[in-house]
């Protein structure tokens, strides 16, 4: 049995705006085919003259752009929706950004509605995607933040009926001995005001997904060891630890090594160091920085290069370099929460497929992998890889069938992802506890950076190779294969 939810559309377009009339549509279908949420859409009038019951709930769509900001009737009219649905207990009022704009105070004390950034950016070149390009060629940039919106709607719209089915108990109840599920809080760590703008934006899309973002003061540098251990407070609240090195220095500060993204870093640095060494759980970490081509201060190129590769300084964290949209998609990807489900178990009375090599490949490395899989084809062997699994569940199960029934590994490794490279070759030692027993014909790390693996025992039983030497391999030749300078 489907719900029923009121839509009011809070924009001056006409309905005959192809962006309004593809957003509508599309957020109409979500919730009704992928949340049997039956969608009424209503007008502004309905809601001011109090025509609508207060058994339904209401989802005010507050549509911001630059030509609804300069219109005074738009500015009227968005005003009076977020003050009435201030005092309505069954509408939600929600901020939908048409374009990149600061919507914070508009209309007043309005900086705690929830926002949905539905402008997108292209992946590559990081330029603002125009709506009629959107609509006609990027749709599939589009969609995502659509079910973004409508899981969000779909989520209070449950909360709202179950409150409406179960009101509060007469009689007190015996306390609940289940332990709360606790809320995803990120550590999105300070910066310097060159990159203020950055962090904010992050900041402003954590919030709008429902996040606690960390630390909400600013520290204070009077005295080292209190910033230190404010710092460690908060890390270890966190879920999600995010650094951000932006392409200006902090001139406030003399020397690299004493700014506030340097010191957050060295802390966090340590910090996991610790959680390692104790045997605890380590949460997730990621380090973005600016393209250094784009740095003008030398001591600070010299400083991003050094924390790239000397593995001290990034211990425990990824580092990224991508545009701020993709930054986006990758931290609320990690921030996903999947339901844990019963392992899939591995058919161990199957035996290894000779022909067969399990090619692991790391994100942006789709070019080598192509190179490799026609390098094995020429040679007769099986390419077999993770082929758009639906769950992580299947995922993992695909990963580790392919591991056991291969007769050969080789890992494609992207650019400083040192620690996902690591968790690939641990795999490989583990499939040898879930009862295979054949060793591997050859164990390979295809990389365009292999200096910068870090000297390590767990390289010490596999082939090294730079992709423009794989004419050279004959799996069982030189353990190092580089590019020749």
């Amino acid at each position: 049995m489907s719900t029923t939810i009121h839509l009011v559309m809070g924009d001056i377009a006409s309905d005959d705006d192809k962006w309004q009339k593809a957003f509508k549509n599309y957020l109409s279908y979500a919730l009704s085919e992928q949340q049997n949420i039956k969608v009424e859409w209503k007008n502004i009038s309905d809601l001011i003259e109090s025509v609508l019951p207060s058994s339904t709930p209401i989802f005010i769509l507050g549509t911001y752009s630059n030509q609804n900001l300069q219109n005074q009737d738009w500015l009227t009219n968005i005003t009076k929706l977020w003050e009435w649905s201030e005092g309505q207990n069954q509408a939600y009022f929600y901020k939908i950004l048409r374009e990149s704009l600061n919507a914070n105070n508009i209309p007043d004390n309005s900086d705690n509605a929830r926002k949905f950034d539905l402008c997108v950016y292209d992946p590559k070149s990081g330029e603002l995607v125009p709506e009629e390009t959107l609509l006609s060629e990027k749709i599939n940039l589009f969609l995502p933040k659509v079910f973004l919106l409508t899981r969000e709607i779909a989520t209070q719209t449950r909360a709202f009926y179950k409150a409406q089915s179960f009101p509060e108990a007469k009689a007190p109840t015996a306390p609940s001995t289940e332990k709360p599920t606790p809320k995803n809080i990120v550590f999105l760590a300070q910066v310097s005001p060159q990159s203020a703008r950055l962090r904010e934006k992050l900041r402003q899309e954590l919030v709008s997904q429902g996040f606690q973002v960390l630390p909400t003061v600013n520290y204070s540098f009077q005295d080292e060891t209190e910033l230190v251990q404010a710092i460690r407070k908060d890390l270890k609240k966190s879920n999600l630890i995010i650094h951000l090195f932006g392409e200006e220095i902090d001139t406030r500060r003399d020397g690299v090594n004493d700014t506030i993204e340097a010191i957050q870093n060295k802390t966090a640095a340590k910090y996991f160091l610790e959680l390692l060494e104790d045997d605890q759980k380590i949460v997730k970490r990621m380090i973005w920085i600016a393209d250094i081509n784009k740095i003008k201060n030398q001591q600070y190129k010299r400083f991003i290069t050094n924390l790239k590769l000397e593995r001290e300084l990034h211990f425990g964290g990824d580092i990224y370099q991508s545009t701020i949209e993709e930054l986006k998609d990758i931290i609320l990807g990690k921030l996903k929460v999947v339901k844990p489900k019963r392992k899939t178990k591995i058919d161990l009375s199957k035996d290894v497929i000779l022909e067969q090599v399990y090619v692991i490949n790391d994100i942006g490395t789709e070019d080598d992998l192509c190179l490799m899989k026609e390098f094995l084809a020429e040679r007769d062997y099986r390419a077999v890889y993770l082929n758009n699994p639906v769950s992580q569940s299947e995922a993992q199960a695909q990963h580790e069938a392919f591991l056991f029934r291969s007769s050969g590994i080789i890992i494609i490794h992207n650019e400083h992802n040192i620690h996902w490279i690591r968790a690939k070759i641990n795999s490989i030692f583990k499939v040898r506890s879930k009862g295979r027993k054949e060793a591997y014909q050859f164990k390979i790390v295809l990389s365009r950076t292999l200096t910068q693996l870090p000297n390590e025992p767990i390289y010490n039983d596999i082939q090294l190779v730079h992709p423009e030497n794989i004419g050279e391999l004959d799996f069982f030749g030189n353990r190092v294969l580089e590019k020749a300078e």
